[in-house]
């Protein structure tokens, strides 16, 4: 984009949509954002136990109000029944921030009980490291159900790697589950 464009698009919306899963509701979502002359800045999409969920960065061109382009959701929001919600931001704040940290992946494999998201994530959020991504998957087996998540991570550059991987197996043991820590390899495009 150039800086023109981007003096014109100040204002962005954050959009969430969910319904279930059926084709048409990408289609659906980005004609409402193309007929309004928004432009995509970034997104998430996927299905969770048969439901469609998505979250986008949108940008909304001069002039164009956020109730104005929540009602061009209508017909999406009729005919997919989907449920629709905008929140208003800066461009500044859509911006992707420079964390400065290094890119991890943990993951998580084990019999699924609950509490695993949570000791996991109050392991992080203690050290200060920021959650970029989660992805969780649960087998459907009767008796003993597998539980796997994995998670993108920003780790601060002054974090003591050995500390973080120490703390990690404890909690693995702890539960009965297997927790891993490796650096993830940036690409710049």
């Amino acid at each position: 984009m150039t800086k023109k464009e981007s003096e014109k698009r100040k204002n962005c919306v954050v959009i969430s949509a969910v319904g279930k899963d059926r084709p048409g509701i990408v289609a659906a979502v980005s004609k409402a954002l193309f007929e309004a002359g928004c432009n995509l800045e970034d997104s998430s999409m996927t299905i969770l136990e048969g439901e469609f969920a998505m979250i986008l960065v949108v940008s909304l061109p001069e002039g164009l109000k956020i109730e104005q382009l929540d009602k061009k959701f209508g017909e999406a929001r009729e005919n997919l029944q989907l449920s629709i919600f905008l929140k208003p931001i800066t461009f500044e704040e859509a911006r992707p921030q420079k964390s400065g940290g290094q890119p991890y992946m943990i993951s998580v494999y084990g019999v699924d009980k609950p509490g695993i998201v949570y000791r996991v994530t109050s392991i992080l959020a203690k050290e200060n490291i920021n959650i970029t991504d989660v992805n969780t998957k649960r087998t459907n087996e009767e008796e003993s159900p597998v539980y796997m998540m994995m998670l993108e991570v920003e780790c601060p550059s002054s974090l003591n790697l050995d500390g973080l991987k120490r703390e990690l197996e404890e909690l693995g043991k702890t539960l009965s589950i297997t927790v891993t820590l490796h650096p993830i390899e940036t690409l710049t495009l």
